[in-house]
């Protein structure tokens, strides 16, 4: 056995480890790119045990019941604490491409309550600003998997098409909008580090402008330029006809 599979086999077996010890965990990311800018959203279910336990870090007077005062002090804290963290969750061209977040939000759906398993939902909105813009040219996008993400999805920016990815497992694609959309569950990306062998779970996207002759209104061109030509053409024969009848 090779020491690739030795350490693939290594990393899924500690994956499948976490997933049955967070089973009542899910995520759901979405990532938009624009021109010069990408929104995050993050989806989290908690429901059953992990569900309590995410309401007992909420109930901060351990009375068994969370209010809407103490889930705004957890959501401020948070925020303050993990703002830098976001940075850390994408890349554009490998970090060459600068990115600062602009702002960021953390949303609960059924956090107030008793402290019990039923199904609690916490949304994080962070929105990132480029340096430069990311709608022209070739560009790559690193965003941080893992194993309990069920879904990544990518929205391309207008203009520009898929080239490839890597860490995204039952993959597909689609067009929405006029711009392009792939979406697949978090998997294991593999790459090269001075010909070593490496593997982490990221999903890796590039993509560049799409070219002139693939835009939605080529093809129109095209024909009302032909039909032009050919209007052009007409006349000119025609008033040939109508001289070398005189």
């Amino acid at each position: 056995m090779s020491k690739r599979t030795i350490i693939l086999l290594f990393i899924l077996f500690f994956c499948c480890f976490a997933v049955e010890a967070s089973a009542d965990v899910s995520f759901i990311n979405n990532i938009e790119l624009h021109e010069k800018s990408i929104t995050l959203t993050i989806n989290e279910t908690y429901s059953f045990e992990d569900a309590m336990s995410f309401r007992g870090d909420l109930d901060a007077d351990d009375n068994g019941n969370v209010n809407a005062s103490e889930v705004e002090v957890y959501r401020e804290s948070y925020l303050l604490n993990h703002k830098a963290q976001f940075l850390e969750y994408i890349l554009i061209d490998n970090g060459s491409l600068l990115l600062e977040i602009d702002s960021t939000d953390l949303q609960f759906e059924g956090a107030e309550g008793l402290v019990d398993t039923s199904q609690l939902n916490v949304t994080t909105i962070v929105q990132y600003g480029a340096k430069s813009t990311i709608s022209e040219g070739n560009h790559s996008i690193w965003v941080l998997g893992h194993p309990l993400i069920e879904s990544m999805r990518f929205v391309l920016p207008d203009g520009m098409e898929l080239v490839s990815y890597d860490g995204l497992d039952n993959a597909s694609r689609s067009v929405q909008d006029g711009r392009v959309v792939i979406e697949g569950v978090s998997g294991i990306r593999s790459f090269a580090i001075n010909n070593t062998p490496a593997f982490e779970y990221a999903a890796y996207v590039t993509m560049q402008k799409k070219p002139f002759y693939k835009s939605s209104f080529f093809l129109p061109l095209v024909v009302i330029i032909e039909v032009l030509l050919a209007s052009i053409a007409l006349y000119i024969i025609k008033n040939n006809k109508i001289k070398n009848s005189q």
